[in-house]
């Protein structure tokens, strides 16, 4: 089962559009839209597996050097609790 997870995104102030391109060529972000308040981008991303989420996020999302900070919200299949 895919890893599903929305990563919002803290960009230094100008750089966003430069975080969006670079963004735009990883294959595990399925959807990305520029927001306005504490975060500057949120992006939809689908995984293999928790590893490679952590992988994605730790190594690569977070080796941009414009990117200050994100924050990580994996998505709960509440249909397996209940």
């Amino acid at each position: 089962m895919a890893i599903k997870a929305y990563i919002l995104i803290n960009t230094q102030i100008g750089k966003t559009t430069d975080v969006v391109k670079k963004l735009r060529e990883m294959p595990e972000i399925k959807h990305l839209d520029v927001i306005m308040g504490p975060y500057d981008i949120i992006a939809r991303v689908e995984t293999d597996s928790h590893d490679s989420l952590s992988h994605m996020v730790m190594q690569r999302l977070q080796g941009i050097d414009a990117i200050k900070h994100t924050m990580t919200c994996t998505v709960v299949n509440l249909e397996d609790a209940v």
